[in-house]
């Protein structure tokens, strides 16, 4: 199986499925646990600075074993080398847990050997898919002791889920629906603060909430011309069409393009705009609509910075390409960006010959350039 096989497509769909009925998320772990045969699935986000929960789903999981977990919140920690070495894990990036701390650590650790051990867990896969001032999520794989060892295909595929994982996390906290509540997607639309579009691929309107209609209404920062959807300021002339075109067309390329779309307000201040895929979801509670997207246009948690954001919504880098892209422009040496990561100064090579081959260019001076291009003036 490969990332372009009926499987796969049907994964990524499934991903976005929970979007629309968050009461599906568990079943979309389940698929993604057992394509990669892990022996346990678990999908935590939280609403930051209470904590509350906007999605805690979990496949294959017993009960009682998800029940204890919260109690071996600092062990945890440990086992992933600590606060420090959490932090420097790059959005979107799947590591390995044995890449980053020895078995010494585990067989003196109180997680391990309650939790884990018991249920034959003898490594996991984690991934931080939001980590900002508004939500913070992982996912989390367990590995049983009968599986064969994690490839570097698995990881590639992982990489490949990662940018689908974090747009459904992100727009489910923008609609603010916990995985146990009963609400149709149409009813959260019409209640949340964010505006939503529903567009068609040509971007033409379906339907607007209350809050994008008094956006249309200011003509900021979005506008309609001719019944179509535009942006007051396109700081990236024509990624919204294309990202709205990727999702009509095959969603599961979707990738990164239409997520965190940087954008102002007249007044200068940040908004982003993501796109989630509605062309092959049935929006449940909602009347017969021939919408390709939603477009989700919000205050980010972090505002958008130029070029980096450019960079990466023009060449598809990832978030640990992107962080190297920033670093190597501002100077700062192989070893030195390496430290800074908390990665090998190999990891930090390979991902910046990514860069280059992304892009086209040849040297860190090529880089500099292009992020003298990608600056707006003033």
């Amino acid at each position: 199986m490969g990332p372009q096989d009926a499987e796969f497509a049907d994964l990524i769909g499934a991903i976005y499925d929970a979007v629309i009925e968050p009461n599906l998320w568990e079943r979309a772990l389940e698929r993604l646990r057992a394509r990669f045969d892990f022996r346990l699935a678990i999908l935590g986000v939280n609403a930051l600075p209470r904590g509350n929960a906007v999605i805690q789903a979990a496949a294959n999981a017993p009960p009682d074993y998800l029940a204890r977990m919260p109690g071996y919140t600092a062990e945890i920690v440990e086992l992933w080398g600590g606060p420090a070495a959490m932090a420097a894990m790059p959005l979107e990036e799947p590591v390995l847990n044995s890449s980053r701390t020895s078995m010494d650590v585990w067989q003196d650790n109180r997680f391990y050997l309650e939790w884990a051990r018991p249920l034959g867990i003898v490594d996991q896969v984690g991934m931080f898919i939001a980590r900002d001032g508004a939500v913070f999520g992982s996912l989390g794989l367990s590995i049983h002791s009968s599986r064969r060892p994690v490839t570097d295909e698995d990881m590639d595929e992982l990489r490949l889920l990662a940018p689908h994982l974090r747009r459904a996390v992100t727009i489910s906290r923008m609609l603010d629906i916990a995985v146990d509540t009963a609400v149709v997607f149409q009813a959260a639309l019409e209640a949340t603060t964010t505006g939503v579009v529903l567009v068609d691929a040509g971007l033409g309107i379906v339907h607007a909430n209350a809050a994008a209609v008094a956006m249309l209404n200011r003509g900021d920062p979005i506008r309609g011309s001719g019944g179509r959807l535009l942006l007051r300021e396109e700081l990236l002339p024509g990624q919204l069409q294309r990202a709205v075109q990727a999702a009509a067309l095959d969603e599961a390329t979707l990738g990164r393009r239409g997520m965190a779309i940087p954008i102002r307000l007249l007044d200068g201040s940040a908004a982003a705009i993501s796109v989630l895929p509605l062309e092959r979801r049935k929006l449940r509670g909602a009347p017969a609509m021939a919408a390709t997207a939603a477009v989700f246009i919000a205050d980010p948690a972090e505002p958008p910075a130029m070029p980096a954001d450019a960079l990466r919504l023009l060449y598809e880098l990832t978030p640990a390409e992107q962080r190297v892209f920033k670093l190597v422009v501002d100077g700062r040496p192989t070893a030195e960006i390496a430290r800074s990561l908390g990665v090998s100064v190999g990891t930090v090579r390979t991902q910046l010959l990514q860069v280059f081959q992304k892009t086209g260019r040849r040297d860190r001076a090529d880089l500099v350039r292009l992020s003298h291009e990608l600056t707006p003036p003033g």
